[in-house]
């Protein structure tokens, strides 16, 4: 009677460490996530400053954009330069695609617009 018991207890420390394992990779995937995503707006928003810092000395458009396009590290991204009579804008959206689908069900959407700007007086 013994033997049986022990094969029960046995069979449900595989279901409880099944279970706990599934919830822990759960968790690692979404640090996972969070790391991407801290990453991608980092290079979103040096794109944007490297782009306006160009933009103090060059005012061309075109020129300005492609400066900030090298920065994005080949991220898909489509930057906006704007003047003011004494400044620069340069505005960078992306649109961030979590791996994991928790995110996505917190979110409500397929993906999260991670958005910089950066502003800088121009020389004159």
């Amino acid at each position: 009677m013994n033997k049986k018991i022990g094969l029960r207890e046995r069979g449900q420390e595989l279901v409880e460490f099944a279970i706990i394992l599934a919830l822990l990779l759960v968790v690692l995937l979404v640090i996972f996530d969070l790391g991407r995503v801290t990453f991608f707006y980092s290079v979103v928003h040096n794109a944007a400053r490297e782009g306006a810092r160009y933009g103090i000395t060059d005012q061309d458009a075109n020129q300005i954009r492609l400066v900030a396009i090298q920065k994005a590290s080949g991220l898909d991204i489509d930057p906006a330069v704007s003047f003011t009579t004494n400044t620069v804008t340069v505005t960078v959206d992306y649109d961030f695609t979590p791996v994991t689908p928790i995110l996505d069900l917190l979110t409500n959407q397929d993906s999260i617009t991670l958005h910089a700007q950066a502003t800088m007086a121009l020389e004159n």
